[in-house]
């Protein structure tokens, strides 16, 4: 998947490096163990919707680059991505489905839509 950022087109991969910076952004306290749970928390808030969570994952699929965009690059081109495409439900979906292609996260990705389909029925 592609994503233009400040006129540039950028790769977005979501591979093993791509997972472990998810978990640094949605890294979780438990009793004094902390643990990542970058796939999950990221999927799920692109599921509910949430621009916060594009921001997150573009950034973590860039995280490849030995350069990358600024914060604010990225915020500005997921603005501008919104007022080109009339919001971001394409988007939202595109990543979605980019994350549920990834070789390492296909089979988490699918276990977390069943466990979503079979709470709703």
């Amino acid at each position: 998947m592609e994503f233009t950022i400040n006129e540039k087109v950028y790769e977005l991969k979501f591979g093993i490096k791509f997972i472990r910076e998810l978990d640094k952004v949605y890294e979780v306290d438990y009793q004094g163990m902390k643990f990542g749970m970058g796939v999950n928390m990221a999927f799920m808030n692109l599921q509910q919707w949430n621009p916060v969570a594009i921001h997150a994952v573009i950034k973590a699929a860039i995280s490849y680059l030995d350069t990358t965009p600024s914060n604010n690059q990225i915020e500005k081109a997921i603005e501008q991505y919104a007022l080109e495409n009339d919001g971001l439900e394409e988007l939202f979906a595109a990543l979605k489905d980019a994350l549920g292609k990834s070789p390492v996260m296909k089979d988490t990705i699918k276990q977390m839509q069943a466990t979503t389909n079979h709470k709703k029925g």
